[in-house]
């Protein structure tokens, strides 16, 4: 399973990290300057307070659900395209949930450890940690939304040099080479699905099978019971069997106290994410 995470380390790292802004909420500044905005606009004529509740209740619907019909029933008459577009929220007007941040810190942290079979002071908790908030906390000249790996390379880079300088050049350098491999591996994997755009499917499922998978990867998304597989007599494809089995490895680490055992929940969480997303990809329906 590390292996497995390990060679999509640089595109999980990538999607985990702008995942960030599906769950975010307008920072204060962007709040009023939206309440000022929907004023100017007639959208709005009602106190600052209420507003920040109607705010709330938008940002706290899924990011799928987010649509401009859902804000126009909140606000007291339909919005335009370019007010709507405003309500985008990017690194630097989005407030992200500090513990979402920590879990790709941790998660992070391990798989690089484990992986590099290194105990580095560039890949400590703290440096990833301060690597992160740079990136969730942008100065005006970095970019704050679509973040490549690219960027956290070079966020990364910044941190290690403002805290050791150049001691410990040759570990990061080494350790960004096999990253930057692993990530022209995945971007040429990319390239040759690319080539014959014709969709060949490598499992069938049926439609219970596929509202079941989708059920998963949304309880997992919003950290939920797990729904239990719908047919008493358990899936009968393989692909499907082993989500299952993740899926009870899961269960037992979302209730252990053990911390062997909690080290493995944020691997387990992004291995049934990564096989939901490839099953639903790849069926045939």
């Amino acid at each position: 399973m590390i292996k497995e995470l390990w060679s999509s380390f640089p595109r999980l790292l990538e999607q985990r990290i702008n995942a960030l802004l599906d769950e975010a909420e307008p920072n204060p500044m962007k709040a009023f300057q939206l309440y000022k905005t929907c004023q100017r606009e007639n959208l709005w004529t009602d106190s600052f307070e209420k507003f920040s509740k109607q705010l709330e209740t938008f940002f706290s619907l899924p990011k799928a659900e987010r649509k401009k019909s859902s804000l126009d029933a909140l606000l007291e008459r339909p919005v335009d395209v370019l007010v709507w577009e405003d309500f985008h929220l990017n690194f630097r007007t989005g407030l992200v949930d500090s513990r979402a941040v920590s879990n790709i810190v941790s998660w992070a942290h391990h798989l690089m450890r484990v992986s590099l079979k290194s105990n580095s002071s560039v890949i400590s908790a703290d440096v990833l940690q301060r690597t992160m908030n740079y990136i969730t906390n942008p100065p005006l000249y970095e970019k704050a939304k679509d973040i490549t790996f690219e960027d956290f390379c070079a966020a990364w880079k910044k941190v290690v040099f403002q805290l050791f300088g150049k001691k410990h050049d040759d570990d990061l350098n080494h350790i960004l080479k096999e990253l930057h491999w692993l990530n022209t591996q995945l971007k040429h994997a990319d390239a040759n699905k690319d080539v014959g755009t014709r969709f060949h499917p490598t499992i069938y499922l049926t439609q219970t099978e596929i509202d079941w998978v989708t059920d998963v990867q949304k309880s997992v998304v919003a950290n939920v019971t797990l729904p239990k597989f719908p047919l008493s007599r358990g899936p009968q494809k393989q692909r499907l069997a082993d989500l299952e089995r993740a899926i009870q490895l899961y269960r037992i680490v979302q209730k252990t106290k053990l911390p062997e055992l909690l080290v493995h929940r944020e691997n387990i969480r992004v291995t049934i994410l990564d096989r939901c997303a490839g099953l639903l990809k790849e069926c045939a329906r």
